[in-house]
Order: structure tokens, then C-alpha cells, then sequence
């Protein structure tokens, strides 16, 4: 028999067996101890970098202003001449600031001084209509014969016109102060806690959902204080003749929505609690075994439950406006066992991953990491919960013991669910020995479409930018050339996709195929099979949306003569499992010594 691991032996959900002489320790190096420390600091250090900004301007801002406005409280008010008072503008790139400056005389105990301060704000701004109101209130005192100035009794040469808090500026300042201390502050919490749970040799990991209504919260907090200024300076602008600032509704009604968000996140987060996962082994083995036990704080849950685990390499481009990019390695879904102890569930669940899949790492701007998903019951709260695990190389086993009841039951379930998948996709026809596989036209209709369209986007870009070449330049012809490259194979690749069949028949030894296009014939195969080792279940491509990604295999058939060529029995299946039974159910044909 082969040596190729199969979906439905009892191993893939394991029942570990007396003799396992594995041990859960954790074994950290002193680089990845160095690298975590390293790491933490970093996220300081980017932290300070919001910080350090913040308190500076809270200190130079908002506390300095303060500090004025107590000390002048002491001073003596004495009567003064206004020689001149004016609003200076400032025009800048993108805006014009204010500012004012003044000249005044005044006596203080039968000796003249000048002073040009007017408040304790020296700095520009734009803020609301101060510079414009404190000179004219200035003016009509002055006129009046009521102007007043703030003399220091200690040093007389000092002095203020107005002891004027400005409490919009204050006020906006700060949301600059909270905005940007936070963002440094949670960048340095997020860094120290991250430090000290790598630290603590435990094994426990938490999912990414416990920080998600703290970063919802946040997003929320930023979108409503950024744009509150704004708001309220909505009524003015509306009387001013501007009803464009109307637009700016739009930024808390954003951040009102990440605030419903983040309050849903609370919700359930408090519903269900933290959900610790120990890993067992710890850390997991990419050639052993990954598993651990999820800890619910509630009881009493009835669910279709499931696990799913991903290795998931993921590439950090390059450039300005880069982003990453996803692709799944190896995935594999299961039913864990589900214990009640208290009021609390326990969520075990073992894997054994494939061979040759890479550990956890990071290398430049590629990595790779495990992902392992939990979903449990819908209402009346939803539970899903992800987790990145770390998986290193190893062979070490889990002494989870799972249930001989819920191996096989587990084991039952997936072989029916494998089955209904495969029938449901491939007409299968089997007697008396010989075999017959149909892989119909218009299967995988979304991904054949999604492909079509893609294609058809990047096309019409091509086309628009040949159009466009000869009134801008040559270069636009280069990118037309690129974009059509893209565009054009795939609106064929997805019509293809759309109307493509294939029929094999294995009789005797020998699988013919046929593949056809809507329904006509393009070319014939023929190939001999007398051994297991020529199959090959194949990943064709996946389909992703969001943290769910949908694989996509075919069955190959290499050729027995020892060449090279392969010959497609069955495609476009939509997940591995009913892949693995379609092989099972070839290996079943075959009638030789393999099979003892």
C-alpha cells in the first residue's frame, strides 16, 4: 500500500497510545528569547516616537497655558493706551493662519512702560474666530477709555491685555495630545504584554478577538475626535455660506459604526471569555503533531462545532501603497471533542499535518505562520476565534488522549460528509471491477466566473490605455501590453473553466480519458494503472474570503512507464477530503500484492 497519509485513518484525529514517549516542555532558544526582547523594544521605541510628541505638546500646549493663567491671577489691573492692534495673516501651502500683534503704554506706580503682549497664546493658528473678536473687543474698550492691562508687580515690564483661556484650542489640542499619546501608549502596552506572555513558558495562546474591541474602540475614538472640531464648527460654516462642511458628517457616523463594532466584540468576548488555548505539544511539530485544549468560560453550548488549521504563508510587499498577500499551504478541518468541566467547556483537538510543510518563521517580507480557526455555536452569541500558532520543526506527539468514542464517531462523520462531497461533485459509476468518472462542464461556477470577470477588468484597463497611448505616450502602451498579458489568458482560462468535462474510464488496467468543452471533444487519453504510487491528488487553487479559503484538487494518473507525463482522471474538487476518499476508492481497484 502506499505510503501516502489518508484523510480517514484514526491517526488523523488521534487517539495517542500508551507507549507515546513524547513530552509537552517547551523548548525556547536563546535567539528566539533575544528576538522577543528585540521585538518588545522596538515597540517601545515606536511607541515613544507617538508619545514623546504628545506629552510635549500637552506640556508646552494646554498645562503651559494653565500655569499662566494661575500665576497672572495675582497680578494688579491698571489702566492702558492702545497705540495700535492688528491680525496678521500667515499664508502657508495648504492653509492661512492668524496671529495678532500690538503696542500699548501703560503706568504702574508713576512709571511708563510699553508692552506689545496680548494673551498667552503667541503661536498661529486658524482656530475659530479669536484673533478677529479679542481685537475687536480690544478696540472698543480702547475707545471707550475702559482698556485694562495684567501687570506684574514683581517685574512691571511684564504684562498681558487679556487673561483669556482659550478653551477651543485647548479643547483641540487635546484630541491631538489624547489621539497620538494613546496610539504610543497601546503601541508600548500591546509590545510589554506580547513580551511577557513569550516569556512565560505555558503554552498558553490567546486569540487575536481579545484585543479587537480595543482596536475597534480606538478607531472609533479617532474617527469621532479627529472630526469633532469640525462638527461643531458646522453651524458657523452652514451660516457662513459653506455647505460642503456638511461632508464631514461622514467621519463620526464612521467612527459611530466601529463603535457599534467594537461594543459587539465586547459582547462577545465577555459572553464567552478569553478562550486560552494550551498547546499540546508546545510548541506544535510541523512533522509531529499540533494540538491543544481551548478553555470556554460558559457551559452548556450546543453547536455543530469545528477546527480548522492553516499553514498560511503570507508575502508583505514592497513600495509606497504595498500590501500583503495570503496563500494557504495546507489546511485541514475536524470535529473536536468537547468536554464539560464546571461551567466551563474544554475544546480538544489534535492534527497531524501533512509532510514537508514548513515551521513558523520570518524572513525579510515573507512568512509563515498557523492559523487555527474555532467555530462554535451561532446564538445567542456567535463564537469564532482565531489563533496564530507557533509550529517548529519536530516530530514530537500530543498526549492529548481523545476518546476511542469520538475517534470513531469523528472518523464516521468526515468518511460521510467526504462522501456526499465527492457524489456531489463527480458522477461515479462503479461495476465489476471497472470504473467510470464524469467531472461535469459548469462546476466551481464562482471561481471559473470570478476568474472571467478579473480578466475581463484587466483587459478593458489594457485596452483604455492603448486608447489613451496615443495622446500621452509611448509608455502607456508598455503598461497596456502588461495589463492586457494579465487579462486576456484569464478571461480564457475562466471561460475555459466554465465549459470544460472530462470523462475517464478505468477498465482492466488501463483509464481512458476524454476532455471536452461544451460538450465537444478536444483530445483523448490513455494510460496504464497497475500500482497506487502513480496516483496524485493535486492542489489546483483556492479561493479565499476572508479567513475562509476554499482549496480546489484534481486526481492525476502518472504514467507507469516511468515518463513523465500525467494524465488528469478527475478535477476542480472542492476540498481535499473528498479528494483523499476518490483515491482510496482507486487504490480499491487495484488487485496485486500492494494490497496485502
Amino acid at each position: 500500500m502506499s505510503a501516502n497519509k489518508s484523510r480517514f485513518d484514526k491517526n488523523r484525529v488521534t487517539k495517542n497510545s500508551k507507549n507515546n514517549n513524547s513530552t509537552n516542555k517547551s523548548s525556547k532558544s536563546k535567539d528566539s528569547t533575544n528576538k522577543k526582547v528585540s521585538s518588545h523594544w522596538g515597540t517601545t521605541i515606536f511607541g515613544l516616537f507617538f508619545l514623546l510628541p504628545a506629552i510635549v505638546l500637552l506640556v508646552m500646549g494646554p498645562l503651559d497655558t494653565l500655569r499662566i493663567h494661575l500665576m497672572t491671577s495675582t497680578w494688579d489691573q491698571v489702566p492702558a493706551q492702545l497705540n495700535d492692534i492688528q491680525v496678521e495673516s500667515h499664508y502657508g501651502d495648504d492653509s492661512t493662519t492668524y496671529s495678532l500683534s500690538s503696542s500699548y503704554t501703560y503706568q504702574y506706580f508713576g512709571t511708563s512702560y510699553k508692552g506689545t503682549r496680548v494673551g498667552y497664546d503667541t503661536s498661529n493658528d486658524n482656530i475659530g474666530d479669536w484673533h478677529s473678536e479679542t481685537a475687536s473687543d480690544i478696540r472698543r474698550a480702547a475707545s471707550s477709555g475702559q482698556l485694562t492691562v495684567w501687570v506684574n508687580g514683581d517685574n512691571p515690564s511684564e504684562s498681558y491685555l487679556v487673561r483669556d483661556v482659550r478653551l477651543y484650542k485647548m479643547f483641540f489640542t487635546l484630541i491631538f495630545v489624547l489621539v497620538f499619546g494613546g496610539v504610543g501608549v497601546g503601541v508600548m502596552l500591546f509590545g510589554l504584554h506580547s513580551s511577557k506572555k513569550a516569556t512565560h513558558d505555558n503554552g498558553i495562546v490567546y486569540s487575536g478577538q481579545n484585543y479587537k474591541h480595543w482596536v475597534l474602540g480606538f478607531m472609533a475614538f479617532i474617527f469621532t475626535a479627529m472630526s469633532l472640531p469640525a462638527v461643531l464648527a458646522i453651524p458657523s460654516e452652514m451660516a457662513s455660506g459653506n455647505p460642503a462642511i456638511l461632508v464631514v458628517i461622514v467621519f463620526p457616523l464612521i467612527g459611530a459604526g466601529l463603535g457599534f463594532g467594537a461594543y459587539k466584540s465586547l459582547k462577545n468576548w465577555r459572553y464567552y471569555g478569553p478562550t486560552p488555548l494550551l498547546m499540546n505539544p508546545c510548541p506544535g511539530k510541523n512533522n509531529g503533531q499540533v494540538g491543544g485544549e481551548i478553555t470556554i468560560a460558559h457551559s452548556r453550548l450546543r453547536a455543530n462545532w469545528s477546527v480548522t488549521l492553516q499553514c498560511i504563508r503570507k508575502v508583505q510587499g514592497s513600495g509606497k501603497n504595498s500590501s500583503s498577500r495570503e496563500s494557504v499551504l495546507w489546511q485541514r478541518k475536524t470535529k473536536p471533542e468537547i468536554r464539560e468541566v464546571g461551567n466551563k467547556t474544554l475544546v480538544r483537538f489534535v492534527f497531524e499535518p501533512d509532510e514537508n510543510l514548513p515551521a513558523s518563521y520570518r524572513k525579510g517580507r515573507t512568512s509563515v505562520f498557523w492559523r487555527l480557526t474555532l467555530v462554535g455555536p451561532q446564538a445567542p452569541v456567535k463564537l469564532e476565534r482565531h489563533f496564530v500558532l507557533p509550529v517548529e520543526e519536530g516530530t514530537t506527539q500530543s498526549t492529548l488522549a481523545l476518546s476511542e468514542a469520538h475517534v470513531q464517531q469523528v472518523t464516521k462523520e468526515e468518511l460521510v460528509d467526504a462522501r456526499e462531497s465527492m457524489n456531489s461533485q463527480l458522477d461515479i459509476q462503479e461495476k465489476n471491477g471497472e470504473m467510470y468518472i464524469a467531472s461535469d462542464a459548469g462546476r466551481n461556477l464562482s471561481m471559473s466566473l470570478g476568474m472571467a470577470f478579473m480578466g475581463f477588468v484587466f483587459s478593458g484597463v489594457g485596452i483604455f490605455l492603448f486608447h489613451q497611448a496615443a495622446k500621452e505616450g509611448a509608455m502607456l502602451y508598455f503598461m497596456g501590453v502588461v495589463f492586457s498579458l494579465f487579462g486576456v489568458p484569464m478571461v480564457m482560462g475562466g471561460i475555459f473553466m466554465l465549459g470544460r468535462s472530462l470523462e475517464t474510464t478505468i477498465s482492466d488496467g488501463v483509464v481512458h480519458t476524454k476532455r471536452a468543452w461544451f460538450g465537444r471533444a478536444l483530445w483523448r487519453r490513455k494510460v496504464s494503472f497497475n500500482s497506487a504510487d502513480q496516483i496524485i491528488l493535486k492542489k489546483s487553487g483556492s479561493m479565499t474570503s476572508g479567513t475562509k479559503t476554499t482549496e480546489f484538487f484534481n486526481v492525476d494518473l502518472k504514467d507507469a512507464s516511468g515518463a513523465s507525463r500525467k494524465v488528469r482522471i478527475a478535477e476542480g474538487l472542492d476540498n481535499r477530503e473528498a479528494g483523499e476518499l476518490l483515491v482510496e476508492r482507486l487504490k480499491a481497484l487495484l488487485v496485486s500484492d500492494e494490497l496485502f
